[in-house]
């Protein structure tokens, strides 16, 4: 698949961050695994919860409520997005590499001496 200029403009000028310039120029941003750049729509979203509904999550007061919701429809459409009909399944963390170190650890208790895991350079070890 192949996006015509127009098309390309379109996307960019959802990415706020894509508009900054530095010495007069484009900047470029090469940092993928630690960050990525969001569109207004996901800056929008944050802003509001922060705003409006920030709370914990489990508590008896409206916003915590509300939290509840938020984080129950995002488990929900990730579910829908990656096929699954268990949003329990989905999982959220502060960051990929949290997230991976959180796994190994879970996964490393059933290893024993001896066992190997196998990475390639390409894999954020």
């Amino acid at each position: 698949m192949s996006f015509t200029p127009e098309q390309i403009a379109v996307y960019r000028a959802q990415f706020p961050s894509l508009s900054k310039k530095v010495d007069s120029q484009p900047a470029v941003f090469f940092d993928g695994p630690a960050g990525s750049q969001v569109p207004q729509s996901v800056i929008d979203a944050i802003s509001d919860y922060l705003t409006h509904h920030n709370a914990n999550h489990g508590g008896t007061f409206a916003t915590s409520h509300e939290s509840d919701a938020a984080l129950e429809s995002a488990h929900m459409a990730m579910a829908d997005f990656v096929g699954t009909s268990d949003p329990d399944c989905i999982a959220f963390g502060a960051n990929m590499t949290s997230l991976t170190f959180a796994l190994s650890r879970a996964l490393a208790k059933g290893w024993s001496t001896g066992d190997e895991i196998i990475v390639t350079h390409l894999d954020h070890d």
